[in-house]
């Protein structure tokens, strides 16, 4: 085969792998599992589910939260705060660790998981128990100090109301819990008996409550009074906060609050009536409190009760390029009721969380740039702060492409085409240009019409004379200088003499009498004596 011809094939095969390359060079596949089943491997879709007997795992994590409960409700119930915030911690971090259990094992669909829910919403009922009992405890010592003060004292009183009506509603969904939960621990042989005292001692502490509400009640008629039609509702209802002002002046303003929050501000009518309109939004389900101000004039307290509603969110993938698509979906109520501002929560491929929010419509949207390949994509709206109970939406698939080919692999096979054939034309009109000559016949001179060199060594030590004479006599045979004694007796065994006795000299230190350096100098000269 010609030269040119395998370099020919050479860049075509390279140019053929460069072109192969650069359709997997932006988005490789590594791998793949479908329908692959061997010793070493098994397609992950068609492994089944871990058996319930997995499950095991989490029962001593399941007794240590539930004995978590009493010593929390107890320290709580005591006022020892300090200790209750290091038992809160030591509980959610046992509920966080059981939460990745749950999804580790996969038994979210089971009793574990029913266990997991109620066990969250016992986390967050004893956690705001903890915050509602020490603010409680301001209030009974602040009540005291502004005794004489009928602007400060109402204002104590009807905050402490409002906080009475959370706790005992705080209590009546803790001890709704009871059934669930003490029938899931029996199931598994797990000592229930703390929580059931937890439920107890939060009795104590909410009762303790209605005792001293009941103590600080005003039973002084109020010239302001206050009215909520109708007395219960759900998200998005408009409710009407009405009263009227006995001796108000028309244009006085009244402020309105709920739960001891400021609500809004209204003016009264020319007959001493105000008309407040107050839309339920992010406001917990259960009982609530309003009441209204004119000065240093309190009316008396009206109640409403807010009602847990369903919600329904949806998810809409669609690409916005070939790195990143656009979640979109809305947010809505039982109702079809828009939820604003709202969070929602996109969980993909089950591991990556990303935040957004809805906007005035109930409406969410979100571009997420993900590497190529296929990802699942799942809408959840967690109700924190709201009267909704918690929805989530269908798991969506996408594909996402990936970069454009990058040019650069085409840019690398057309540079080595190119780079390929000026260097066969280069090398094919060199060898028209310059045809091989054939290398010269080397003629070796005799070693006899050589002229004998010229040595001086009169005078000289014997040792450095002898190798004066190395030296001449092989230059005179034409050897190269790089050439010890002992290859210049292998190249010229005619004069081993001459270099077996010069290579003593050298490596053994022997010193050449004077017949012995004549006799030398007679060789390298040519003379008959030297060579006899």
């Amino acid at each position: 085969m010609k030269t040119w011809t395998s370099h020919a094939i050479l860049a075509v095969a390279t140019v053929a792998t460069l072109l192969l390359l650069a359709g997997e060079a932006t988005a490789p596949v590594l791998y793949t599992a479908a329908n692959i089943s061997t010793a070493a491997h098994a397609d992950p879709t068609t492994i089944e589910k871990r058996s319930p007997g997995d499950a095991a795992a989490a029962v001593p994590l399941m007794d240590d939260l539930l004995g978590e409960t009493g010593t929390l409700a107890l320290t709580i119930r005591l006022k020892d705060y300090e200790s209750a915030e290091r038992d809160l911690a030591r509980y959610s971090e046992l509920s966080a660790r059981f939460d990745r259990l749950v999804v580790t094992l996969d038994v979210s669909g089971t009793d574990i998981g029913e266990f997991q829910r109620n066990n969250r919403q016992n986390l967050a009922s004893l956690e705001t128990l903890l915050n509602d009992t020490r603010r409680f405890d301001d209030l009974q010592r602040l009540e005291i100090e502004v005794r004489g003060d009928d602007d400060q004292h109402m204002a104590v009183v009807y905050e402490g109301e409002a906080l009475r009506q959370k706790m005992r509603e705080g209590f009546a969904a803790y001890a709704d819990r009871e059934a669930t939960m003490t029938g899931i621990a029996g199931h598994y042989n797990i000592n229930a008996t703390p929580y059931k005292k937890s439920i107890e001692d939060f009795a104590v502490i909410a009762d303790a409550a209605d005792d001293w509400q009941a103590g600080t009640r005003v039973d002084t008629k109020s010239p302001l009074d206050i009215a909520v039609a109708p007395g219960e509702g759900r998200y998005g209802d408009l409710l009407t906060i009405t009263g009227t002002y006995t001796g108000g002046l028309p244009g006085a303003s009244i402020e309105i609050y709920v739960d001891s929050r400021i609500a809004g501000n209204v003016s009264l009518d020319e007959s001493g009536n105000y008309i407040y309109p107050y839309r339920i939004d992010r406001l917990l389900a259960g009982p609530h409190l309003a009441y209204a101000t004119a000065g240093a004039v309190y009316s008396d307290i009206a109640t409403f009760r807010v009602h847990p509603g369903d919600t329904a969110i949806t998810l809409a993938l669609a690409e916005v390029n070939r790195t990143a698509f656009a979640c979109t979906g809305n947010l809505t109520t039982g109702g079809d009721r828009p939820v604003a501002g709202a969070p929602v929560l996109l969980r993909i491929d089950e591991t990556t969380l990303v935040n957004t929010e809805t906007d005035r419509n109930g409406t969410y949207a979100r571009d997420i740039v993900l590497p190529a390949g296929e990802h699942t994509v799942r809408a959840e709206f967690h109700p924190a702060g709201y009267p909704l109970n918690a929805s989530e939406s269908p798991m969506e698939t996408t594909v996402v492409r990936g970069e454009d080919l990058s040019p650069l692999p085409f840019a690398a096979a057309v540079g080595a085409v190119l780079g390929t054939g000026w260097y066969l034309r280069r090398r094919y009109r060199a060898t028209e240009e310059n045809p091989a000559v054939e290398p010269p016949d080397i003629v070796v001179e005799d070693e006899a019409v050589k002229t004998p060199p010229q040595v001086e060594i009169a005078g000289l030590p014997p040792r450095e004379a002898a190798t004066i004479l190395f030296c001449a006599f092989r230059t005179r045979l034409g050897l190269p200088e790089t050439k010890t004694p002992r290859d210049c007796t292998r190249l010229c065994p005619a004069h081993a003499g001459f270099f077996e006795r010069y290579e003593r000299i050298r490596y053994a230190g022997e010193i050449p009498s004077e017949e012995e350096l004549h006799a030398m100098e007679g060789e390298t000269l040519g003379s008959d004596e030297g060579a006899a």
